[in-house]
């Protein structure tokens, strides 16, 4: 195997390229659309705010999104909105579980986390996983 200092660049560049090639699908893999997927077509705001909170990188939603934590589905709807609202503002998930990434809640005024947990509420597609605890 030869040595020569433009077969080491063509190999680098050769390297470089793939790794750009992952982090490009990983990017689109993460952050895609969304699809439809509530009963009754859950307000804009709150599927916005679930985008804008980077949910997805770690929760699949309709399929969609990252894998670290459960996917967001019925079983977290079926909770109901008053729950899932007194998830997101209350601050409990951040003490059981420090440096989940729910710290983002805090940057949701009551109104905003008011129509994160109505599009919540209204998702009907079924989780194909469950957290460890069987919690969202």
């Amino acid at each position: 195997m030869s040595r020569s200092p433009s077969r080491i660049v063509t190999v680098y560049i050769a390297l470089a390229s793939v790794a750009l090639a992952l982090v490009a699908y990983l990017a689109v893999r993460v952050t895609g659309p969304m699809i439809e997927m509530t009963r009754d077509g859950a307000t804009e705001p709150g599927r916005a705010a679930l985008g804008q909170l980077g949910c997805v990188g770690c929760h699949a939603v309709a399929g969609q999104g990252g894998n670290l934590g459960p996917e967001l589905g019925a079983e977290l709807a079926a909770k109901g909105e008053p729950w899932i609202f007194a998830y997101i503002t209350s601050g409990e998930h951040i003490d059981v579980y420090p440096g989940n990434g729910h710290e983002a809640f805090a940057k949701l005024n009551a109104e905003q986390a008011r129509l994160l947990a109505a599009f919540l509420s209204q998702l009907s597609i079924p989780a194909r996983y469950q957290g460890p605890t069987g919690s969202p």
